[in-house]
């Protein structure tokens, strides 16, 4: 039943392409044990291949430790290649602030990401199940949020899948017990510390005594909300195509779409997320009498221009100054509120590239290192398999908006782009184990105030 739920629900979303490989996320619990197994099932009917990721995030001691040794032998013992990883969550916490869930949950899918790379893989697996959605969904109600954050966990994010999102855990236990499948037991998830634990042990209890089905219904209704998420998310893009002329747009016809879609047009046009008061206060904008009213978002100034909204202050688009990096100093870029702290390091598997942090390799610096806009003509390469792409190409191809590129920082050397934050590094810089590497970090400073 689980195989044929699996493969049934994998097939719908092409989470599981022939000829592909795909790295399944395994920390060695039920879930992810399951997810591998029934991959290897799969994979041969399939026509795809199947390798395993582990990330020690160096939490529980001798507990962690254990479960890599564990799923390393276990992937032995089954003849999948494994690729592991570490991270101290507890000293990331210290240096950059978030709480420990947040940061752990940075540092394991900048190791997949970068697994995956290097393995060659198109599809990241990870084993988010049907209660998991069903507690995320409950999560985000309690947190206020809106239609995006009720539509659950998404089936596909970039290359990552969850092929048991539509699972339950009984189903999951079951499998297992059937099958003999050897797994270990975190014991972080039988205490209440995190909110997520409270939800499952508190809440959902009561609301499947209320209604068996509960995960079937909640898995049906989060589908359903996606798809009017989509919906209205397409009608914002095609707004903007049509009324985005470089960076403005007619303030009375934003005005005029329904605001479930004027909302999604400013959240797509602002470079860092924003929430309800940031819309209202760039709605209020559009409506003002002043044609000169300007009102700050996270990252971007709006600003009317009579009978129109401009997405950008003139001083923040056309340049923030060019700045040189400096092993052991830090400097600021105010028009972004950012940081971005330079220092030396020797890399090591508990460090990893991230879209924040960045690790180049010292010798593969050429001259000095700078961070600025992004200049014509600009290019990139992201991984071994991959071509060299212009940043307008690689912008186009994220989603970021024309009237937002110039605010995205570029890392660089004398040989040209080093970096690009929140995107990723050249892997001309890529370090090995031992390397003498820079160590860049940007920081944004509304959070450290």
């Amino acid at each position: 039943m689980l195989i044929s739920k699996l493969a049934e629900f994998s097939e719908k979303f092409d989470m599981l392409p022939k000829g592909s490989l795909v790295l399944a996320a395994v920390s060695g619990g039920r879930d992810s044990m399951c997810l591998l197994d029934a991959l290897l099932t799969l994979a041969p009917k399939g026509g795809f291949s199947v390798a395993a990721a582990h990330f020690n995030h160096c939490l529980r001691g001798a507990e962690s430790d254990g479960d890599e040794e564990f799923v390393r032998e276990y992937c032995a013992s089954r003849g999948v290649a494994c690729y592991i990883g570490r991270g101290d969550v507890k000293a990331e916490v210290e240096n950059s602030g978030g709480g420990t869930e947040e940061v752990a949950r940075r540092l394991r899918y900048a190791f997949l990401e970068n697994a995956a790379s290097s393995a060659g893989a198109s599809r990241i697996a990870t084993a988010h199940n049907a209660d998991d959605n069903v507690e995320t969904v409950l999560l985000n109600i309690a947190r206020g949020s809106g239609l995006k954050g009720i539509c659950g966990i998404p089936p596909v994010r970039d290359r990552f899948v969850r092929p048991l999102l539509t699972v339950s855990r009984a189903e999951i236990d079951e499998y297992v017990k059937e099958n003999s499948i050897p797994y270990r037991d975190d014991s972080t998830n039988s205490g209440d510390e995190y909110a997520r634990n409270r939800i499952r042990h508190g809440v959902t209890p009561i609301l499947s005594e209320i209604n068996p089905s509960l995960c079937e219904n909640v898995a049906a209704m989060t589908s359903l909300l996606r798809e009017d998420e989509a919906f209205l998310n397409g009608l914002a893009r095609k707004f903007i195509d049509e009324n985005l002329h470089g960076r403005r747009m007619s303030a009375e016809k934003l005005l005029g779409e329904p605001r479930p879609v004027a909302a999604r047009i400013i959240k797509i046009m602002c470079p860092a997320s924003i929430d309800s008061r940031h819309v209202d206060a760039a709605l209020r904008l559009c409506a003002s009498d002043s044609p000169s009213a300007i009102a700050d978002l996270p990252g971007i100034r709006l600003r009317r221009e009579y009978g129109d909204v401009v997405f950008g202050d003139d001083a923040l688009e056309l340049d923030f100054p060019e700045m040189e990096l400096t092993v052991g100093s830090s400097v600021r870029i105010e028009e972004l509120r950012l940081e971005i702290i330079c220092e030396k390091e020797v890399f090591n598997p508990n460090i990893y590239n991230s879209f924040t942090t960045f690790l180049f390799k010292n010798v593969a610096v050429c001259g000095k290192m700078v961070i600025r806009p992004r200049k014509s003509g600009d290019t990139i390469r992201l991984s071994e398999r991959g071509g060299t792409k212009t940043l307008k190409k690689l912008f186009i191809e994220k989603r970021i908006p024309a009237a937002i590129r110039q605010h995205v920082p570029v890392i660089a050397d004398d040989n040209g782009v080093a970096a690009v934050f929140g995107i990723g590094a050249d892997i001309r810089f890529k370090p090995k184990p031992g390397d003498a590497v820079l160590k860049v970090t940007v920081k944004d400073m509304n959070k450290n105030e």
